[in-house]
């Protein structure tokens, strides 16, 4: 019984660092504005930053936002402050003819996500279930 509680104690100890992960509800950028217009792409996100050449006849809008978060570090009596720069960007390939062929984004859409929790209380599920049937030899 002693074992099993120590076992019991080291893996609710290493379960409860996991993090559940983020799953998008929402298609991915891809399947939702490949073939779409030029038109509705500027209607849903507004005037692009900026608009580059595809090197064919094409064009690429580019949406992106640079930001600068700034993390405090205290050393003793000393502090240091330190900036990083962030950069996020989403950019729509479009033929000659205004249609989109390629999206390339780092960013993900916001709404629509939810924590995946089942699969966190599985990999619990899973350790109990592995610590007690350990136990039991």
């Amino acid at each position: 019984m002693k074992r099993f509680l120590i076992l019991l104690l080291v893996a609710l100890a290493a379960v409860s660092c996991t993090t559940p992960r983020y799953v998008s509800r929402q298609p991915s950028m891809e399947v939702e504005w490949i073939g779409r217009t030029h038109a509705d792409i500027v209607r849903a996100f507004g005037a692009p930053s900026r608009e580059v050449s595809d090197g064919a006849d094409g064009v690429i809008l580019v949406y992106e936002e640079m930001y600068t978060t700034y993390e405090t570090d205290r050393w003793g009596s000393s502090m240091t402050t330190t900036g990083l720069e962030h950069r996020n960007f989403s950019e729509f390939s479009l033929t000659a003819d205004g249609i989109c062929y390629d999206v390339r984004t780092n960013t993900m859409m916001q709404s629509g996500r939810r924590f995946d929790y089942f699969s966190t209380f599985g990999i619990i599920l899973g350790g109990l279930l592995l610590i007690l049937s350990l136990s039991a030899r």
